[in-house]
């Protein structure tokens, strides 16, 4: 399943010229391969010369060698693809067999200019789910590892920027955290009680509501049971992760256990980033390239 290529009008949409960094798995390839018969991308292959063209080989596109820019390490690959940002070679980057944080330590290099004054880079997981549910968006499971106040109230803005692009979606944000109330000794329910005053003040507007523990965000029943009433309650589509490791294993549970698909992206540079977990599948890959599209302003 990928998500929301339908909101892309394939018949007039050009293709965006892209880096794949580090393809040296078939994984890589073959999600590059399927997004590029899509019509998302125009794909740049980063990597090893003789593991790609023998990878291109076995996946029957052996004619795309001649789109290979040959590279030896991790290191050197995220360098390639920043130096092509950095001089507008390409639009988007995509994350291929590597480690998330080479190719974002690069990019965050100032040398490559890629970063947008003021604003802060976070990582957004859109989720769907074979039963219908969703879409559930996750931030931030992959970039910011302890997100002060600050930064979640930035990451916040992020993603409503993103949701913007999404046909009928209606914003309902959970500040996640262990507690429905703040608590003096649980850090995460007083950023979140912080959250709230910030929120009722800049985005008035936005259902957002918080500290709320996961199954009150998203379970009628639960927010029910626990007197958890409004709008947010049990019918959260946005959820703030307090921490890298909350939002990162929830991702992953619900892949591997729920079989859903997670799109997965950074924004707010000057292009996003795809950035998806090794192990996720091809549909998971691709879904990650068209979110990071309807990214783009």
């Amino acid at each position: 399943m990928i998500q929301n290529i339908e909101l892309i009008d394939l018949n007039i949409f050009k293709p965006l010229k892209s880096a794949i960094v580090n393809a040296n798995n078939d994984l890589s390839i073959l999600s590059a391969k399927k997004a590029y018969e899509l019509g998302l991308i125009e794909p740049v292959l980063i990597g090893n010369l003789d593991i790609i063209k023998k990878l291109l080989i076995d996946n029957n596109w052996p004619e795309f060698a001649e789109h290979i820019i040959e590279s030896d390490s991790e290191v050197k690959s995220a360098q390639i693809a920043c130096y092509m940002a950095k001089n507008n070679d390409i639009s988007l980057i995509v994350k291929g067999h590597m480690h998330s944080d080479v190719l974002m330590s690069e990019f965050i290099n100032p040398e490559h200019d890629l970063l947008v004054k003021g604003s802060r880079l976070s990582h957004i997981w859109m989720m769907s789910f074979e039963d219908g549910r969703g879409p559930l968006i996750i931030t931030d499971g992959a970039l910011n590892i302890k997100p002060t106040v600050r930064t979640k109230q930035k990451i916040i803005q992020n993603c409503l920027k993103f949701t913007k692009n999404l046909d009928n979606f209606i914003p309902k944000v959970a500040i996640l955290s262990a507690t429905e109330k703040p608590l003096e000794n649980l850090e995460s329910s007083i950023d979140a009680s912080k959250i709230m005053d910030w929120a009722k003040k800049e985005i008035p507007n936005i259902s957002i509501y918080g500290p709320l523990a996961f199954d009150n965000a998203v379970s009628k029943e639960a927010a029910n049971i626990k007197g958890n009433d409004g709008n947010v309650a049990g019918h959260a589509n946005i959820l703030i992760a307090p921490n890298i490791e909350t939002g990162n294993a929830l991702v992953k549970v619900m892949v591997n256990f729920m079989n859903a698909t997670a799109g997965g992206f950074v924004v707010s540079g000057k292009l996003p980033v795809v950035i998806t977990s090794r192990s996720h599948n091809i549909d998971c890959r691709v879904s990650s390239i068209v979110n990071s599209i309807l990214s783009i302003d």
